[in-house]
């Protein structure tokens, strides 16, 4: 019996700890318009895609561990071999050369492929792999989505309209250049910014089972 309230005391010490750093969840962009890129399965067949929100809509650091396109409608877009990375970036338009758009900073892979599928309205989560990427909060924030192969159905999601470059698409995912666009996605990021549980806290556990 005091083993299991000790280890009742344990984890109420860390739980309290831990909530002194929790997650959190960002809304970037309002609606301005809706588009199908890159969910564009109607005419395509593959998609390279890049998307970059400003260091000022994030401001805050962490592991970016969701990311969910906000839809306009309910199709059911099925998209193959979808892969994601996240990357740093100072560029602050993008342009037409997809490797550019990296500003020297290496991408990770947070999505590394299967299928997608889309459905329902309203935010739908893309499926990354938590606790990847960590943001910084200086740079500006830079996403890249690849997929090959769909059911053929076009997914629309919302934009907003920033004053820089913030799309760039091309309908093959091995494409080198895109088209820019004056616009980027409406987004939802989910923020891990818990770092660690206070040393402090740690001892007062350790001590409980002295």
């Amino acid at each position: 019996m005091k083993r299991v309230l000790v280890f009742a005391a344990a984890g109420a010490l860390v739980a309290a700890a831990a909530a002194q750093d929790s997650g959190k969840v960002i809304t970037i962009g309002s609606h301005s318009a809706a588009n199908v890129i890159p969910w564009r399965g109607a005419t395509c067949d593959s998609m390279r895609f890049q998307c970059l929100w400003l260091k000022s809509a994030i401001n805050t650091a962490g592991y970016i561990n969701v990311i969910e396109f906000e839809k306009t409608n309910t199709a059911i877009g099925q998209f193959n071999n979808v892969r994601v990375w996240l990357c740093h970036s100072t560029k602050t338009d993008l342009e037409t050369t997809f490797n550019n758009n990296y500003t020297g900073k290496t991408p990770v892979e947070v999505r590394t492929g299967g299928n997608l599928t889309l459905y329902g309205s309203g935010y739908s989560d893309i499926g990354i792999t938590p606790n990847k990427f960590n943001y910084n909060n200086t740079d500006n924030l830079l996403m890249e989505v690849r997929w090959s192969g769909d059911n053929g159905t076009d997914v629309s999601c919302w934009l907003f309209a920033p004053t820089y470059a913030g799309r760039i698409w091309a309908p093959d995912q091995e494409a080198t250049t895109g088209v820019t666009q004056t616009n980027t996605q409406c987004i939802r990021l989910h923020i891990n910014t818990m770092t660690a549980v206070a040393p402090a806290s740690l001892g007062r556990v350790k001590a409980l089972f002295r």
